[in-house]
């Protein structure tokens, strides 16, 4: 494959947000570089990092001039726009990735989040080049003063509760919040806590509807406005979080906790 056919259809596969088509331009041990965030993840990360990406992808990308070639790859300079903006007539960030290939395929992508001067970026693949090897085989695992910085967070943002109470919450948006990149997020919701994003916002939501079914001020409770207060979308979402949460359906937290209410 041609270098500028490869480079079409990666731009292509970012765009559609195709994991299994990025995928199928990548050696298995690939290895991508985040210099944004400083993160590297490789081999089996990688569907999970890309897919995380396109979930909250609301950029496209085009070819921002030729190719650069290198010893061992290409340069492919970009610019982004807002998804929103068709024409893509105002850019928003201009970037670099530097690719390096193993045969046809990519062996690792760098990508910088800079004014892409040529000169300046043929010297940073010239060092990538070097260390490429290396990236291979560094992991994605978080050092535990990081870690436990990202738990008190999330322990502060849940009894604070206003952060969850969004229903447009996104993971790109709790990161901000904490801040750490969505990767790092991802670690420790699934690794160090056992649960996931989605699971862990609906849990929050469900304590805090909890206490306006206890201390609801009126005689009729109105699920619909508890789960909208709680930012769920539906009761039956929120009856869904109840029982994960609790155990229990809404209807028995109700009967047990608020004897006194009338549910409807």
């Amino acid at each position: 494959m041609k270098r500028s056919e490869l480079a079409a259809r990666f731009i292509a596969a970012w765009n559609n947000r195709d994991v299994d088509a990025l995928l199928a331009l990548m050696h298995p041990q690939a290895s991508y570089f985040d210099a944004f965030w400083g993160e590297v993840c490789s081999g089996g990360d990688l569907a999970k990092y890309f897919g995380a990406t396109f979930s909250e992808q609301s950029h496209w990308y085009e070819k921002d001039g030729d190719l650069i070639p290198t010893s061992d790859g290409f340069i492919l300079r970009y610019k982004a726009f807002d998804r929103d903006d068709k024409e893509r007539t105002d850019a928003l960030f201009r970037g670099a990735e530097i690719v390096t290939m193993s045969g046809k395929r990519i062996i690792a992508i760098r990508d910088y989040y800079i004014e892409p001067d040529p000169e300046l970026l043929l010297e940073v693949a010239e060092r990538a080049r070097a260390s490429h090897g290396k990236v291979n085989v560094v992991s994605l695992g978080l050092s535990g003063r990081t870690a436990a910085r990202i738990k008190l967070r999330l322990a502060e943002l849940a009894s604070e509760m206003t952060v969850f109470l969004d229903p447009s919450l996104t993971v790109t948006k709790l990161a901000n919040h904490i801040p750490c990149s969505v990767m790092h997020l991802f670690h420790v919701l699934e690794e160090e806590k056992g649960t996931t994003f989605i699971n862990f916002a609906n849990e929050c939501r469900a304590r805090y509807a909890s206490t306006l079914l206890v201390d609801h001020p009126h005689r009729d409770i109105s699920l619909a406005k508890v789960a909208s207060d709680s930012g769920f979308e539906s009761i039956a979402d929120l009856d869904a979080a109840f029982g994960v949460t609790f155990g229990i359906s809404i209807d028995e937290y109700v009967r047990r906790f608020a004897p006194d209410q009338t549910s409807r």
